[in-house]
């Protein structure tokens, strides 16, 4: 190599020394070290290298830019761009707007339950080939009934009735593992508030009553008497409206989701020992009477333990 072969390579040498291991630019670096004009030359090279790397990083990079080199392509290549134009936009707002109504699945469900065709008399040889297709209609209803807002299988018969003695539609009505996980949707949700803050019970349930909502006032546990209350709500799942009394309870807060008898379905006891179960880390117990089903909800230091020992 000579000098001006290792002039030529020194010229792709990067400022950030990244090339220095390289065994051409290594030999090329060795002409510079020995050659005093190639090092003053080289040292040049790599302060003018470095003040343009400098001013090209401090260029801002317009945010839109991917988006502009894209639609430049697909300019040249004949495509639409398949950037949004102001009526596009106008139309993905108005969807993003959109969310079902209430109840809506349960409607649907009510509607294919009233409208299924009768079974046609039973013949050997439709049975024999119709076996197939009766079995993927069965499979396909039972993935659209144990979709998210389906109830576990305990929950799947229809409770005793009101106690005014008005048989409600399952379709609806909600279960309780739906008010259960709509409680918790509500409260961990980063907008929850209280309607009003109150130690005095009293103050609380006639703010209930007011609004026209169930309230505890005879069903509460006894381990609840004595203590302050927090706040209460109402609680809107689905379409229903229900209440939610919150009590400071030791240093902890319960939480007491009450809704109406005929807008529950589900089997839970109507006196007694409550249904106590668990759900991840929120503990929970369950009861119901003529008029109310109730949901007492605690988590952290409340386990069913200490929710038993509130009965």
């Amino acid at each position: 190599m000579d000098k001006e072969e290792a002039r030529f390579i020194l010229r792709c040498f990067r400022p950030d020394g990244a090339d220095a291991g390289n065994p051409d630019f290594a030999e090329a670096l060795a002409w510079a070290a020995k050659d005093r004009e190639l090092g003053e030359w080289l040292a040049r090279e790599r302060s003018s290298d470095a003040g343009f790397a400098k001013a090209l990083g401090a260029v801002g990079i317009p945010a839109t830019l991917r988006e502009e080199i894209l639609a430049g392509l697909a300019l040249e290549r004949g495509d639409e761009t398949g950037l949004p134009d102001a009526f596009d936009a106008c139309v993905i707002g108005a969807m993003a707007a959109l969310s079902p109504p209430p109840g809506l699945r349960a409607e649907i469900l009510a509607a294919m339950e009233r409208t299924v065709a009768p079974a046609p008399a039973p013949n050997k040889i439709l049975w024999r080939y119709g076996l197939p297709a009766a079995a993927a209609a069965g499979i396909a209803l039972a993935f659209l009934l144990s979709g998210p807002s389906s109830a576990p299988p305990e929950e799947t018969v229809v409770s005793n009735p009101p106690g005014n003695g008005a048989v409600v539609p399952a379709g609806n009505q909600l279960t309780i593992s739906v008010v259960e996980s709509g409680f918790i949707k509500t409260f961990e949700s980063p907008g929850f508030t209280l309607d009003l803050k109150n130690p005095d019970h009293h103050a609380l349930f006639n703010h209930l009553k007011s609004a026209k909502l169930p309230c505890p006032t005879r069903c509460l546990p006894k381990g609840l008497k004595g203590v302050p209350g927090v706040g209460c709500r109402e609680l809107e799942i689905e379409g229903k409206r229900g209440a939610l009394v919150c009590f400071k309870q030791e240093n902890d807060i319960v939480h007491l989701v009450v809704f109406k008898r005929c807008d529950v379905k589900c089997k839970l006891p109507d006196t007694g020992r409550p249904d106590f179960k668990q759900r991840g880390n929120w503990s929970v117990a369950r009861w119901s009477d003529d008029d109310w089903v109730f949901v007492l909800m605690g988590k952290e230091g409340v386990d069913a333990k200490r929710l038993e020992g509130m009965f």
